[in-house]
Order: C-alpha cells, then sequence, then structure tokens
C-alpha cells in the first residue's frame, strides 16, 4: 500500500491559528502537538492597542516639538508579528520532517503575510492557500474545503 502523505492544516487569521494534521481526504484531522498558536498580544481590543501617547520629535525647522505618528497602523503591525511567528514554526516543522505537505488557509491580508515569510522548505511543501477565515470552522465540515483546495 502506497504511502499517504501527512497534510498539516493551518487554520490562521491576523492573531490566532490551529494546525491540524491528518491524509487525504481529511475525515479524521488531529491537533498537531502544540497545535494553537496566538500571538502574544491577541486578548487586545482594537481600542487598546496603540493607546500610548505618540513619541515626540523636535521640528526641523525651530525648537517646537511634535507628536510622531507611526509608521505603520499598529494592529496591522501585530498581524504581521503574529504571521513571522507562525511562519517560523512552520519552518521549523518542516526542515524536522514533521510533515509532508501544507494547507493555508487564512483572511487574504494574513495569507499574503504569511506566505510571504516562509522559508525555502515550507514552500516546497505548500499544496495549497485559500482565502477564507476558517478557524472557528467545526472539524467536521473542514473537508469539503480542504479537498476543494487541492482539486478533488
Amino acid at each position: 500500500m502506497p504511502h499517504l502523505p501527512l497534510y498539516w492544516i493551518v487554520l490562521a487569521d491576523g492573531h490566532h491559528a490551529r494546525l491540524l494534521q491528518g491524509t487525504r481526504p481529511f475525515d479524521e484531522l488531529q491537533g498537531v502537538e502544540g497545535g494553537s498558536i496566538d500571538a502574544e498580544d491577541a486578548h487586545h481590543f482594537s481600542r487598546e492597542i496603540g493607546t500610548d501617547r505618540p513619541g515626540r520629535a523636535f521640528s526641523s525647522s525651530d525648537d517646537r516639538r511634535a507628536a510622531m505618528e507611526p509608521h505603520e497602523d499598529p494592529e496591522r503591525a501585530e498581524e504581521r508579528q503574529f504571521a513571522m511567528l507562525l511562519a517560523k514554526h512552520l519552518d521549523e516543522a518542516a526542515r524536522a520532517g514533521r510533515y509532508d505537505r501544507l494547507i493555508i488557509a487564512a483572511p487574504p491580508a494574513a495569507l499574503g503575510d504569511i506566505r510571504n515569510m516562509l522559508g525555502a522548505s515550507t514552500r516546497a511543501r505548500l499544496q495549497a492557500t485559500l482565502d477564507k477565515d476558517l478557524v472557528k470552522t467545526p472539524s467536521p465540515e473542514l473537508p469539503e474545503h480542504l479537498l476543494a483546495a487541492i482539486g478533488f
């Protein structure tokens, strides 16, 4: 009997990821050990991000000081940081040979961030991506989405 490849399925949004594993047809998915990854500050409400007073800088033309605006939306910066953390975890697992193929499902912005930060060994295993937020989707509903993503 031929060896069925072990898939890792990543269901992510900007602050949380579920990692599942299984073989096709994905009817018996199991959580990966340590299979829930959260952003360190994911519990913040949007209204709490960036509420510290802005830094101050001297004006280049005189001695007055003015508030400095952040270079990037603080919430978006937090999402990018989470994508980097997740990509690092996936890269380490790929180098260790913990999975054969990878499917990632995430909203478009998060998916782009994750994909851009993946290392070469992980990209080689990436079989499909879905630009959908499936983090809270019950496991019995996942096979339909996953099989469609890989063309079955």
